[in-house]
C-alpha cells in the first residue's frame, strides 16, 4: 500500500507539472514554417546572433581544470563563472585557491552555484567541501534557490534550478559546456571522472551578450546590485580573427525559447541529426518533433549513456519504449570499463553544419524548469570535428530493440522514471 501511495503521488505531481509544459512550441507553426530561414526564426524568438572563434574543445575534466586555472590566473578585471554543482576537494584545492588569490588581488570574481550543490549525491559526496568560505575571501558567491524546509512554501518554484555552466573573463575569454566544478567533473581519477565537454572561445561578441543576460539575472537574485557598464568589453578585440555565426540562448524556467530553438533546428534538418541527450526524459512533443524529422527521411542517431547508478538507469530504461516510437537509430552504450565513467555530455549535430552545445539536456526538465545555456554554431569545420568524436562513441553502442524496451517497462521502474522526468 505504501508503494502504491508513493506512485499515486508521483503521478499526480507529474500531471500537475506537465500542465505547465511549453514544449508544444517545438511544433508551433513558426518553428515549422518552411518559408523562413533558421536565422529568421531564431531572431524572431529573440535568440541573438553572435560571432565566435573556432573553439578549443576539452573532453577530459582534468585537462579542463588545468586550463581553467590558467585562465583564472590571467584575469585582469573581472571573472564570472556559473556551475550547477560546485564544491572544493583535495583535488580541486588549486582551482579554488586561484580564485581566492584573484579576488584578493582586486579582480572582481562572481561565482554562481545552484542551491542543490550541498546535496550532491554523486561520488563527489565523499570529497565535498562547501564553498561558503569563498565569501570571506572577497568572492561574490551567490547560491541560487537553496534547498531548505523554510523554502517549501515556494511550491513549484522550488523545482527551478540553475543548471548553467559557463565562464567569462574580461569580456574576451569564455567557455560553455557541460562540466560542473566538482570532484566527478574535473577532479576525479579513473572511472569516477565523468566524460564531458567544455568549449573555450575568444569572443567579445558572445561575452557581451552573456554579460547582458548575467547582469540582469544577478540583480534579480542578489541584494548586491551591479551595473552592466562596469563590465567592459572591447568588441574590436577579435578583429582579424576568423569568426563563425552563432546563436546564444540563455533559457529561464517556464520560457518557451528552448522548445522553439530545438523545434526549429530539428525541422531544419534535411539528411542527418546526431544527438547526445544525456537524460532523454522526453514528453510527447519532443518525441513527435524527432519522429516527424525521421518521417521526412532524416537519419537520426541518438546515444543513451550507460549509467551505473541503478536508479537513473532504470528510469531511462522505462522511457525507452516511448523513445522507440520516434523510429530513429536509438543506441545505448555497452557496459564496459570506459562506459562506467558516466557520459555527461550534451551535443547535437545537424546536417554536418550546425553544432549545438551548452548545458541543456534534451529532456522535459531542461526545456521547462531550469536556467540553461545553448549555443548553436554554424561551422562545417567544427561539425566535422565533433562528428568524429560522436562516431567514436557510437562504435561502442548497441541498438535498443523493442524486446529490450518491453522488458525494461516495469511497474517497479515507474517511480524512477517519474522522478527522472521532473528531476533529471
Amino acid at each position: 500500500m505504501k508503494r502504491l501511495c508513493q506512485v499515486l503521488f508521483l503521478v499526480l505531481f507529474l500531471f500537475f507539472t506537465l500542465s505547465c509544459s511549453s514544449t508544444s512550441h517545438m511544433l508551433s507553426p513558426l518553428a515549422l514554417d518552411e518559408a523562413l530561414t533558421l536565422e529568421e526564426k531564431l531572431l524572431s524568438f529573440d535568440i541573438p546572433k553572435v560571432q565566435v572563434t573556432y573553439p578549443t574543445v576539452y573532453y577530459d575534466g582534468n585537462a579542463w581544470r588545468e586550463r581553467l586555472i590558467e585562465l583564472i590566473e590571467g584575469a585582469e578585471d573581472y571573472l564570472i563563472t556559473s556551475a550547477f554543482l560546485a564544491s572544493s576537494s583535495e583535488e580541486l584545492e588549486g582551482l579554488y585557491t586561484a580564485l581566492v588569490r584573484k579576488a584578493q588581488s582586486g579582480v572582481r570574481v562572481y561565482f554562481v552555484v545552484d542551491g542543490i550543490g550541498p546535496f550532491d549525491m554523486t561520488e563527489t559526496r565523499y570529497h565535498l567541501i562547501p564553498l561558503t568560505y569563498l565569501r570571506d575571501s572577497g568572492v561574490h558567491l551567490l547560491e541560487y534557490n537553496p534547498m531548505s524546509a523554510a523554502r517549501l512554501v515556494s511550491g513549484i518554484n522550488l523545482m527551478y534550478r540553475d543548471h548553467r555552466k559557463f565562464l567569462i573573463i574580461d569580456g574576451k575569454h569564455l567557455a560553455v559546456g557541460g562540466m560542473n566544478l566538482n570532484y566527478i567533473s574535473i577532479g576525479a581519477p579513473g572511472e569516477d571522472l565523468q566524460r564531458d565537454s567544455m568549449y573555450e572561445f575568444y569572443s567579445p561578441s558572445l561575452a557581451a551578450t552573456m554579460l547582458d543576460h548575467f547582469v540582469e539575472w544577478w540583480n534579480e537574485q542578489s541584494w548586491e546590485t551591479i551595473e552592466r557598464d562596469d563590465f567592459a568589453v572591447d568588441l574590436q578585440a577579435a578583429d582579424g580573427l576568423k569568426a563563425y555565426d552563432a546563436f546564444y540562448l540563455d533559457q529561464h524556467p517556464k520560457s518557451k525559447k528552448m522548445s522553439q530553438l530545438f523545434g526549429s533546428l530539428i525541422n531544419e534538418a534535411r539528411h542527418e541529426i546526431k544527438v547526445l541527450p544525456f537524460l532523454p526524459f522526453m514528453d510527447k512533443h519532443m518525441i513527435e518533433s524527432f519522429r516527424r524529422a525521421r518521417e521526412r527521411g532524416v537519419n537520426i542517431q541518438m546515444i543513451v549513456p550507460f549509467d551505473k547508478r541503478v536508479s537513473n538507469r532504470k528510469g531511462i530504461e522505462y522511457m525507452a519504449k516511448d523513445l522507440l516510437t520516434m523510429r530513429i537509430d536509438l543506441r545505448i552504450e555497452k557496459e564496459s570499463e570506459e562506459s562506467r565513467s558516466l557520459l555527461h555530455e550534451k551535443l547535437m549535430i545537424i546536417d554536418d553544419r550546425y553544432v549545438v552545445i551548452g548545458s541543456t539536456n534534451i529532456n522535459y526538465r531542461s526545456f521547462n524548469l531550469a536556467y540553461e545555456t545553448a549555443l548553436v554554431i554554424d561551422s562545417p569545420e567544427l561539425a566535422k570535428q565533433v562528428e568524429a568524436h560522436f562516431d567514436e562513441l557510437y562504435s561502442s553502442t548497441v541498438p535498443i530493440t523493442d524486446e529490450m524496451a518491453e522488458s525494461w517497462r516495469t511497474f517497479a521502474s515507474y517511480p524512477r522514471f517519474a522522478f527522472g522526468f521532473i528531476g533529471g
